[in-house]
């Protein structure tokens, strides 16, 4: 047997058997099955003999079930009535026992006559016979018994109603034992380095282990294998990217207008934004294109380390652009950098030209700009998806800015970088110059991720907030105090008496009879009518036209609106000092980086401010996940934390989306209990693409295969998605 063979090789997996691997589980061959590994163990503990066991004590017994009788209790006088099945077994070693299931009729379905099975409880008698009531169960299907040893781990694997457990561990022992052993790519001298054990020890162990230190080298060996393999696509694509490509000439220059902007500023960087300006620095002096993610938490500085990048650009004779996801955010961004750069003199004689680009651009202010940036008459220019349209071009684009990156496809993020490539090919090495490129996440991304997900960029993190912010005080407020809410309102007022203003937050447009949450049409309606009918209450939702959105927006930034009721159109970027509130209705309909964002939009002045989650108010009852992220939210305000808090909760599978960035999944690898291996790896990685870059030399040709195995399609395509 091979591990290219289908799988319906192994004895009986039928025609409905493979469907059901392939649609359940994405198992198409030999090698997919055994890739499947347990999820945990089941530690049979020593199974018993059923004449060895002791009454009162807890046992593990193994045998086949012969046959079942139910019956059902009245109920009358003692409460309801009951279902009581059982089952007599005959045990593995001689002798019998009976099995007793309350109210659990589907049991004989599970365990028909003829199923083995190891049941695990406590052992009593009745009428002389052995007993175990609602034990636990471990269904064994067709395993040899006589093969299963005294104190053996049985592997649990992810598992289908269509497709058991026991069916799984069947057919994978049956390939193992029919598959020659598993040449290892690694190399010896690897191997003995980093203390692991050989791929066939790992495969067999994993699957089969004699004990649970066998288990844990051999997750540790594949873990290992995950990871490196991961880190060394990415390290093997930057290689693949530096040697075709060469950067453009973006050094910081003394006395330019980036030092003159830092000058300018009423406040003196933080740390954290000082670390980044050498960090970057250095990347623009490099003759590599840049190629780096800044994270910050809400309210970091981002913005300030991105516009005096763009300035370096500036200082080369170059130009720059900052693409966002939405209109508001653009909009948003123009402001700051028209307050940010008035020092330096913006759209004046001999001052910065800064522009702004987006959908709702009128065509002749459209023509305009685009006549400018190709001629060279702009310097930077802020836009949406707007900027990737076939007519803008560039006269020398030499940096790009990303805010929110992950909210754009790699497609759209290539194609403006592939708009700078105007400066052509190089003449001496004949690479060609592309802009450095800065991509930015407001949403904090735990770094175990960030050196997963982002193995081949630079991170820069920003950890210090600026001096003077005030922790936002969270509460969160369920049915059980309907009170609270009218202390709210009566609040809201109160801060609207000394000038600062609230948001509300709703996660619908328009009530629906599909979904039982607030709308923000119904709540600007109550609040305005009903709640603060003295006071101005402005709406804004993403399916309003842009200008009505947009002159909403002023009149809350210009403080004529006491309360703005949204939509999360602004969640990222809406920057207004003056709001101290911030209530989110439906809180448990938001994941916690939603809820830290928008939790965000107040603070952002120097006075205390508030965020206020009602959770719980149109749901029966609050699900342990939606509890634990609004408990989190509540108890800190650290991105950071929160952000490990949501891994923990929602696991890599949705946050780490390997199907959509064109990464090999991870089947064993945890980020946060495998911190130190991903470290391991991406150094290891690192070192090995730096001796070899195309990973070329003959002791790396297993290496190389295993690469491309797990990057499906192979590096060229996954070249192809350049993230940034």
């Amino acid at each position: 047997m091979q591990l290219t063979d289908p799988v319906e090789v192994i004895e009986g997996i039928g025609t409905k058997a493979r469907a059901a691997l392939r649609k359940q589980f994405g198992i198409t061959t030999v090698g997919h099955l055994v890739e499947h590994y347990p999820r945990r163990y089941r530690d049979m503990g020593e199974v018993m003999d059923v004449r060895d066991v002791t009454v009162g004590e807890p046992a593990t017994l193994i045998g086949t079930v012969i046959d079942w009788s139910q019956r059902r209790t009245s109920g009358r006088g003692r409460g309801r009535a009951l279902t009581i099945s059982e089952a007599k077994v005959r045990g593995a070693g001689g002798g019998s026992f009976a099995v007793t299931f309350f109210n659990q009729p589907w049991q004989q379905r599970k365990l028909p006559p003829g199923v083995t099975a190891a049941f695990s409880g406590k052992v009593e008698t009745f009428r002389g016979d052995l007993k175990l009531t609602t034990p636990e169960v471990q269904v064994l299907g067709g395993r040899d018994l006589d093969g299963i040893e005294h104190q053996r781990l049985l592997p649990v694997y992810p598992a289908t109603d269509a497709t058991p457990d026991w069916r799984l561990a069947q057919w994978i022992e049956a390939a193992l034992d029919q598959l020659p052993p598993f040449p290892d790519h690694l190399p010896e001298r690897l191997l003995d380095e980093q203390d692991l054990v050989t791929l066939d020890d790992a495969m067999r162990g994993i699957h089969l282990p004699p004990d649970r230190e066998t288990a844990a080298a051999a997750r540790r060996r594949l873990v290992f294998d995950e990871l490196f393999t991961l880190q060394l696509g990415l390290q093997w694509r930057r290689a693949k990217l530096e040697s075709e490509l060469a950067g453009k000439a973006n050094t910081p220059t003394a006395g330019g207008r980036a030092d003159a902007f830092l000058a300018s500023l009423p406040f003196a960087p933080t740390g954290a934004q000082s670390r980044s300006f050498d960090e970057i620095a250095g990347d623009l002096s490099s003759d590599r294109p840049m190629h780096r993610l800044l994270q910050g938490d809400v309210g970091s500085g981002k913005t300030l380390v991105a516009v005096w990048t763009m300035l370096c650009a500036v200082d080369n004779g170059r130009q720059a652009a900052l693409m966002v996801p939405t209109e508001v955010l653009a909009e948003q961004h123009l402001r700051t950098l028209t307050e940010q750069l008035a020092p330096l003199g913006v759209n004046v004689l001999d001052g910065l030209r800064v522009e702004l680009l987006t959908s709702s651009t009128t065509t002749t202010n459209k023509r305009r700009i685009l006549g400018e940036l190709l001629a060279g008459g702009v310097d930077l220019v802020v836009g949406t998806h707007a900027l990737l349209e076939e007519g803008v071009r560039f006269a020398d684009l030499g940096v790009v800015v990303i805010d929110e990156q992950h909210r754009f496809g790699v497609s759209q993020r290539v194609a403006l970088k592939e708009k700078g490539s105007a400066g052509g090919v190089d003449l001496f090495d004949q690479r060609e110059r592309l802009p450095d490129v800065l991509v930015m996440t407001a949403t904090p991304i735990p770094r175990s991720l960030a050196l997963t997900l982002y193995g081949d960029l630079d991170v820069t993190v920003l950890d210090e907030l600026p001096p003077g912010r005030k922790p936002i005080v969270t509460q969160l407020i369920t049915p059980a105090e309907p009170a609270r809410r009218e202390k709210l309102y009566g609040f809201v007022r109160e801060q609207a008496a000394a000038g600062f203003q609230t948001y509300v937050v709703c996660p619908l447009v328009e009530d629906s009879d599909a979904l039982a949450a607030t709308s923000a049409t119904a709540m600007h309606r109550h609040l305005a009518d009903e709640v603060f009918p003295d006071l101005t209450v402005e709406l804004v939702h993403g399916q309003m036209r842009s200008d009505d959105k947009d002159a909403a927006m002023q009149r809350f930034r210009r403080g004529e609106a006491q309360v703005l009721v949204a939509t999360t159109v602004i969640e990222v970027g809406v920057d207004v000092s003056n709001a101290t509130v911030m209530v989110i209705e439906d809180a448990e309909r938001f994941g916690i980086s939603q809820l830290h964002q928008l939790r965000g939009r107040v603070g952002r002045g120097a006075d205390r401010s508030y965020c206020v989650l009602f959770a719980g108010w149109n749901t029966d009852e609050l699900t342990e996940d939606a509890s634990e992220r609004l408990a989190a939210v509540a108890a800190t305000t650290d991105g950071f934390e929160l952000a490990e808090k949501d891994l923990e909760i929602r696991g890599e599978g949705q946050l780490f989306g390997a199907k959509q960035s064109g990464l090999p999944d991870l089947k064993l690898a945890r980020l946060q209990r495998d911190h130190a291996i991903i470290v391991a790896t991406r150094d290891l990685a690192r070192a090995v693409v730096a001796e070899d870059p195309h990973l070329t030399a003959p002791a790396n040709a297993s290496l190389r295969a295993e690469v491309l195995r797990r990057y499906e399609g192979g590096l060229d395509d996954f070249a192809a998605l350049e993230t940034g």
